[in-house]
């Protein structure tokens, strides 16, 4: 929350509690327990708030702020949220692939809604319930998020925005017909000098309905 926030909450808090009517308020601990209590619900309320999802714009999210849409059968999920260097992001999502999911990569970002040649490495450790876990490694010119291509998951990224160590770390699951699988994925986006200024956009490579949530937490 930034600060102009943060005061307006407070002052709206405070005009909203009936004013001690003794001649010194600051004596009354009644009164100023009230504004206390009240100046913490009106923050609380406001940080519990999404802001409005921009379809359009890049805005920046203070730390602690939040923003989340639905989509329906989308292949194309434009974040319009600016970054900067050293700032962390969790992207949550939740559906499913209408019709069911295409083989191979399911989900990925591009940062700054592009691609670059070449420039990921990424590493998944991954299982079906019930078997040994798998690894393997790759190149790409995307962030991959998810690597299963299961019709129904959700996941959850932690996005490190550093230009010279910029990262993400995915908790994935995903069911199919008979099988359900756990994934964790590691992407490391190995140029250092361009700076990560936009969030991205989500890509999925088959129709997908579901919500999708950014928060900002560093």
């Amino acid at each position: 929350m930034s600060a102009a926030t943060m005061w307006a909450a407070m002052q709206a808090a405070i005009a909203a509690v009936t004013p001690y009517q003794g001649n010194d308020p600051v004596a009354s601990a009644s009164y100023r327990a009230a504004v206390g209590q009240a100046m913490c619900t009106a923050i609380i309320s406001e940080q519990n708030s999404p802001v409005a999802w921009d379809g359009t714009n890049d805005r920046v999210l203070d730390v602690g702020q939040f923003t989340k849409d639905s989509f329906t059968s989308a292949t194309s999920m434009p974040l319009h949220i600016a970054c900067g260097d050293g700032q962390i992001y969790e992207i949550d999502m939740a559906g499913n692939f209408t019709p069911a999911a295409a083989a191979g990569i399911s989900c990925s970002l591009n940062p700054n809604n592009t691609t670059y040649a070449s420039a990921f490495t990424t590493g998944f450790m991954y299982a079906q319930i019930g078997s040994v876990p798998a690894s393997a490694t790759g190149t790409s010119s995307t962030m991959y998020l998810d690597n299963s291509n299961g019709s129904v998951y959700s996941l959850l990224a932690t996005v490190f925005t550093s230009t010279a160590t910029k990262h993400s770390s995915v908790r994935s699951r995903s069911a199919t017909s008979g099988a359900n699988y756990i994934m964790d994925t590691e992407t490391h986006w190995d140029d250092t000098t361009t700076v990560w200024s936009s969030l991205g956009t989500i890509t999925m490579p088959n129709a997908w309905t579901g919500q999708v949530q950014v928060r900002r937490v560093g």
